[in-house]
C-alpha cells in the first residue's frame, strides 16, 4: 500500500512515466469528445446555406406566383383579383377579422425569422454537428416542401381538383411538421452552455420568433387556411 505509493512517487520525481488518476483522465476525454463533436465552420456554413440560400429560393417561388396571378387575373374585383385569389374566402367580408389576424401573424413570423437567423449563425460553430444537421435538415425540409405550394396554388386556381387539393394539404402538413421539428431542435435541444453565449435579448427574441414562425406554419397555414382556399 504505502510502500507502493512511495515507489510511484519517487518514480514520478525521477521523470519516469507514472499513472494518471482516472478522475483526471475522464474530464480530459470528455472535453476531447465535445471538441471533436463541435460543428465549427461547417455549422456556420450549413446555417447560412439553408437559412438564406434555400430560403431565398422559397421566397422566389412566392414572388413568381404573385406576379403570375396578377398577370392572369387582373380584374377580379376588390380583394379578389390577382394574388388576392390565394386567400380564397378569407377575403369575404365576414372573414375580415381572421384575415387581419393572418396578416399580423405573417408579419410577426417574417420579422421573427431575422433574430432566429442571427442566433443560429452566432451559435452554429459551437453546436454539436449532429444538432446542426437536425436544425438545418428540418428547416431545409420545410423550405423544399414549401417550393411546391405556390405552383400548386396557381394550378388549383386555374383548374380546381380534389386530387390537387389533397396533395396541397399533404404538402402543408409535411411543411408544418418540419417547422415544428425545427422549432424543437432550435429552442429546446441547444445545450444551455452554448445558448448562454449569445446575448440574452437575441436569445429570447430568437426563441419567440422561432415559435411564432413554426406555430403560424403548423396552425394557420396547414389547418386554418386550406378550407377557405378550397373551391
Amino acid at each position: 500500500g504505502s510502500s507502493a505509493s512511495a515507489h510511484e512517487e519517487v518514480g514520478c520525481r525521477e521523470g519516469l512515466s507514472c499513472p494518471v488518476p482516472a478522475m483526471m483522465v475522464q474530464p480530459l476525454l470528455e472535453n476531447q469528445d465535445i471538441e471533436a463533436s463541435r460543428a465549427g465552420t461547417y455549422g456556420t456554413w450549413a446555417v447560412a446555406g439553408v437559412y438564406t440560400g434555400v430560403g431565398a429560393v422559397l421566397v422566389g417561388t412566392y414572388v413568381w406566383g404573385m406576379v403570375t396571378l396578377n398577370e392572369q387575373y387582373p380584374d377580379g374585383g376588390p380583394m379578389k383579383g390577382g394574388a388576392m385569389k390565394l386567400w380564397g374566402h378569407l377575403t369575404d367580408p365576414e372573414n375580415a377579422w381572421l384575415l387581419k389576424i393572418y396578416f399580423a401573424s405573417i408579419g410577426l413570423a417574417a420579422v421573427g425569422f431575422l433574430p432566429a437567423l442571427a442566433y443560429a449563425l452566432y451559435i452554429a460553430s459551437e453546436l454539436p454537428r449532429s444538432l446542426v444537421n437536425k436544425i438545418c435538415g428540418s428547416l431545409a425540409c420545410f423550405f423544399v416542401t414549401g417550393f411546391f405550394w405556390m405552383p400548386m396554388c396557381v394550378a388549383y386556381i386555374a383548374s380546381p381538383s380534389s386530387a390537387l387539393y389533397v396533395t396541397l394539404r399533404f404538402q402543408l402538413a409535411v411543411s408544418g411538421i418540419s417547422g415544428l421539428c425545427w422549432a424543437y431542435f432550435s429552442v429546446f435541444a441547444v445545450p444551455h452552455e452554448v445558448a448562454k453565449t449569445a446575448n440574452t435579448a437575441l436569445r429570447w427574441a430568437s426563441k419567440a420568433g422561432i415559435c411564432i414562425f413554426a406555430a403560424h406554419c403548423a396552425v394557420l397555414d396547414a389547418v386554418v387556411w386550406p378550407p377557405f382556399f378550397h373551391q
